[in-house]
């Protein structure tokens, strides 16, 4: 049996294993990817991706070619309650409602483009990067002991080879075999209902017209689910439930019955009906015990189902990768401790908790169901995917803060430590630039207008620890070549004062920060035990 090396495996392929394949080459990196099916997703299925989860592919390069294949839903931005498309309109609201307004918050917007059209992207870029992707193969077993992961996988031929790696990254869905194997058990409300996604062609044009979906929520005497169409107005995607305990299955989902379901949809007999396929999927509130379990590390689906109400499972999983991915970077290169994996747990399983709670609450609160109570608590969307705060992490807290709660409305976050860096408007010699295109590389130093005294502080913390850290000294006088505060409004936006500076991780989340300049050579000790903590040195 043939025996190959990598320093990571993805086991998985879908949209969390790719962006994982992507983060991590971008970070140079070797991995390989497994996944059984012959390629990329042919089911539509994760449809939209919040502000955030567009910052994190703006920064490898995705971002980009993913807007301009959504450019077609554009208008598509109309989540409605029907009887059928060609039937009365019992409500109707705006995606993220007041979008314009969010230009102050982040220079990304929502982006909406099917799963089926984002991993070719997602794809491409990691071969680009110089990621090895094996799709047609899977994983037959493996074992793990103090120094390495050591996997059988079964080629599309029927071959098997063994593929030694660093670490092993789960990614293979929500019945992960991997999970499953490690014995990691789930809390949660378990499977909520089942469900069937059905794809189909069909000609939208007449019963449309002018209007766009992103989402229709359809009701009727013959139907109950939800539709998305796309923007050729020729391909959609009929969700609809069944009950087992009703005796109801996946082989009563025939050719004929859904393009029946599909027609009573739409409202229209007189609309051909093509059934390309079918997905069975279960709507789950589900969380792994641990994302960790010595070298394999779990992610997406694998580690958390969310209701899809809400739209919050592929925006998670897209950031556990970006979370995980510099760890993992910094671990192989030996610039940080392996208890820096260790944080992944730390941080990302509360998230992956509150996240499927908030999509329970969105699902009761979308079908009229909730209480009081449950509509309270349930957040909006700026504040569940931009707004949180780890409660302990790789980072080093304010002395004498109180914690901060989980989530909290991003604009009233002012840079502290554990949270997403700021998005503040700058510019270079001219050209329009943001505090988040600093990020995504390495660790990154700003500093305010009086704060030239950090540069030797970072230069003093990168030698003394092999780290790179980039130096921005942010100020409306920065100096060509330099990012320009053009507006002051930095400092203010960060926390600090003109003297001082704030350290921000690879996955622009702020580690560290002194709100005022430190005496002689107290910065530079206070960054380097800062950065120390935070790559548990």
């Amino acid at each position: 049996m043939s025996s190959s090396g990598t320093r990571v495996l993805i086991v998985g392929g879908s949209l969390v294993g790719l962006s994982t394949a992507v983060f991590l080459a971008h970070h140079d990196v070797p991995v390989t990817l497994v996944e059984r099916h012959p390629g990329t997703s042919i089911h539509p299925r994760a449809v939209g991706y919040y502000p955030r989860t567009a910052e994190l592919l703006a920064t490898v390069g995705v971002e980009v070619p993913a807007k301009a294949a959504a450019s077609g839903f554009e208008k598509h931005r109309t989540r409605a309650g029907v009887e059928s498309l060609a039937g009365e309109v019992l409500f109707s609201k705006e995606e993220l409602e007041g979008g314009d307004e969010l230009a102050d918050l982040t220079p990304s917007s929502l982006l909406l483009l099917p799963q089926d059209r984002l991993e070719p992207i997602l794809r491409a870029r990691a071969e680009e990067l110089g990621a090895e992707l094996r799709f047609g193969a899977e994983l037959r077993s493996f074992t793990q002991d103090a120094d390495e992961v050591s996997a059988v996988v079964r080629d599309a031929d029927g071959g098997e080879s063994v593929v030694r790696a660093d670490y092993l990254v789960a990614a293979d869905g929500p019945r992960s075999t991997v999970r499953e194997a490690l014995g990691i058990g789930r809390e949660g409300r378990g499977v909520l209902s089942r469900h069937v996604s059905i794809a189909f062609g069909a000609d939208f044009a007449a019963v449309l017209g002018e209007r766009r979906y992103s989402v229709v929520h359809v009701q009727n005497d013959r139907v109950t689910g939800i539709l998305v169409h796309d923007d050729t107005l020729t391909e959609g995607t009929l969700i609809v439930g069944y009950d087992p305990e009703k005796g109801e299955g996946l082989d009563d989902f025939t050719d004929a019955r859904c393009a029946e379901l599909v027609s009573a949809a739409i409202g229209s007999d007189d609309v051909a009906v093509t059934i390309r396929s079918r997905f069975p999927w279960d709507m789950a509130e589900l969380v792994a015990d641990a994302f960790v379990s010595d070298r394999v590390l779990v992610a997406g689906d694998a580690a958390h189902q969310i209701p899809p109400t809400g739209g919050y499972g592929a925006n998670t999983g897209i950031a556990d990768a970006f979370n995980l991915s510099w760890k993992l970077a910094h671990v192989l290169a030996g610039t940080a401790g392996r208890a820096l994996l260790d944080t992944y747990d730390e941080e990302r399983r509360p998230v992956g908790l509150y996240t499927a709670r908030q999509g329970s609450l969105q699902l009761a609160v979308r079908s009229r169901t909730a209480t009081e109570e449950q509509r309270e608590a349930a957040h909006d969307a700026m504040r569940v995917t931009m707004g949180q705060a780890y409660p302990s992490g790789a980072f080093v807290a304010d002395a004498g803060a109180d914690p901060l709660p989980l989530t909290s409305d991003p604009r009233t976050l002012r840079g502290e430590p554990g949270t997403r860096a700021p998005y503040v408007a700058l510019e270079r010699d001219g050209a329009p630039l943001s505090t988040l295109d600093l990020f995504g590389d390495g660790f990154v130093l700003l500093a305010g207008a009086e704060g030239d005294s950090w540069a030797e502080a970072a230069g003093e913390a990168a030698a003394g620890l092999g780290v790179g850290i980039a130096f921005h000294r942010v100020a409306p006088d920065a100096g060509e070549g330099r990012p320009v505060d053009v507006h002051g409004r930095w400092a203010e936006a960060y926390g600090v004062g003109a003297a001082g500076a704030v350290l921000v991780r690879p996955d622009g989340i702020v580690a560290w920060r002194s709100r005022d300049g430190m005496p002689g050579g107290a910065g530079g000790r206070a960054l380097t035990a800062a950065l120390r903590t935070v790559l548990a040195r």
